[in-house]
């Protein structure tokens, strides 16, 4: 995992949907924040298409769980990212970046994490069959 935090900060009254969780895809692949795209801004079923044809081209997908997973997937990614509450708006979801249990890495520049801790989204590797 390389720390990659956020460029855009979410404000929705200058019609800016912040990038916290591209940051965090970006982290975990190790790739730059330009080179992942920018999902949120996408309505929600393409988002999630996009999302998925994605990381498959990286060779993962995703498995959601509720909370925060304390423990680490033999042979996936250990590094997961979690969703939940921001501390700056109590409307607003946030994403981090998880390790066995704990928060290690925030996208945003204030670094002070989520209040809740909704769901985790584990990187798994797609299985492919010859």
């Amino acid at each position: 995992m390389k720390p990659v935090d956020q460029l855009i900060l979410h404000d929705p009254s200058n019609n800016k949907i912040g990038d916290c969780y591209r940051a965090c895809i970006a982290s975990i692949l190790e790739l730059n924040i330009e080179d992942v795209p920018h999902f949120m801004i996408q309505e929600p079923r393409q988002r999630i298409k996009s999302l998925l044809q994605f990381l498959g081209e990286y060779g993962y997908t995703l498995y959601s769980v509720e909370g925060l997973v304390d423990y680490t997937y033999p042979d996936e990614n250990d590094y997961y990212i979690v969703s939940g509450i921001s501390p700056r708006d109590s409307k607003i979801k946030h994403a981090v970046i998880g390790y066995n249990g704990k928060i290690v890495h925030d996208p945003h520049p204030d670094k002070s994490g989520i209040i809740s801790y909704d769901y985790s989204e584990i990187f798994l590797k797609v299985k492919t069959f010859q």
